[in-house]
């Protein structure tokens, strides 16, 4: 699983488009409400969406395992792009709890350079 950037371009059956395009054009029953796990103020809740990316655009019937993984605030809309790769099919909850601990192993990130001074350079 990688962020990238709400511009980053996806390859789809209909030509490459923004990733922000693509997330705009979902309908709204593409969207389900997950938890990415538990934050400094409780359950971290937003609004997920999958969309599948075929590696060969000549055949869509090939699953790629290939995906963009698109997060929508709740209260303010906002949207967060993660290209994400499975070799087999993995459940939707599956890939929100990866994305979700990426905050977890930024806080650790940021603990330890506390601790060892880091933080003052």
């Amino acid at each position: 699983m990688l962020a990238v950037a709400c511009d980053h371009q996806v390859t789809t059956l209909a030509g490459k488009h923004p990733a922000k395009a693509l997330a705009r054009r979902l309908p709204s029953r593409a969207w389900n409400r997950l938890s990415a796990g538990v934050g400094a103020k409780g359950q971290r809740w937003y609004d997920w969406a999958l969309i599948d990316i075929p590696v060969d655009v000549t055949d869509p019937k090939i699953s790629s395992g290939h995906a963009l993984l698109v997060r929508r605030s709740i209260s303010t809309g906002e949207l967060a792009f993660y290209r994400c790769y499975t070799p087999t099919p993995v459940p939707l909850a599956t890939l929100v709890a990866v994305a979700g601990r990426r905050w977890t192993i930024e806080e650790s990130f940021q603990a330890g350079k506390g601790l060892t001074g880091l933080d003052e350079h």
